[in-house]
């Protein structure tokens, strides 16, 4: 067998890495829009197009399953990769207008408050993929405080525009709602 034979992964662990992928895409979005109280794992399966069975095979329990959908979830370089100056208008056009909303952390999270497991392991997903690196970019004396009101703002934004949607902000945010987050994020930067 020549090396680079040897470095290709084989069709048996290709197709396991596209089941697994599969799952963990599937978890994602039962997860945000049925919760984890809601969410089976064989709703997880079907929407996978695999048998239940895999699911335990690849991540364990449903909770373990539900932790790596979360940590999938949070990408907080969204944040903290772009200039600090056009933070507010980025992230609120972001928010306004973005079409994965199915797969996003933010209803899981809201969802996760139900249950004492997943909240415990929401908490800890989000203090560890989220609230740590927001104080790192932040820095200074206020970084945990101004970390946790830019989750806030963010989240309660979200929360009710898909979770919850009331009016003026479900669906698609007006141009007056999306300058508002922009500058209140914006200033939130600033300080």
């Amino acid at each position: 067998m020549h090396a680079a034979e040897a470095r290709r992964p084989s069709i048996r662990q290709a197709h396991a890495d596209r089941t697994k992928s599969a799952i963990l895409e599937a978890a994602r979005h039962v997860f945000a829009t049925c919760g984890y109280g809601e969410a089976g794992v064989r709703d997880i399966a079907a929407r996978a197009g695999v048998n239940p069975a895999l699911g335990g095979r690849y991540f364990g329990s449903k909770l373990e399953l539900f932790e790596a959908a979360l940590e999938a979830s949070f990408d907080i370089a969204h944040f903290t990769d772009m200039p600090r100056e056009r933070f507010g208008e980025r992230v609120a056009q972001s928010l306004c207008r973005s079409q994965d909303e199915e797969a996003s952390a933010v209803p899981m999270l809201v969802f996760a408050g139900g249950n004492s497991e997943a909240r415990k392991a929401a908490l800890r997903i989000l203090q560890q993929r989220a609230l740590e690196p927001l104080k790192a970019w932040f820095g200074g004396a206020e970084a945990a405080e101004r970390a946790a009101q830019l989750l806030l703002i963010v989240t309660g934004f979200y929360t009710y525009r898909i979770t919850l949607p009331v009016e003026p902000v479900a669906g698609k945010a007006s141009a007056a709602m999306e300058r508002w987050l922009a500058t209140t994020l914006q200033e939130l930067v600033d300080r």
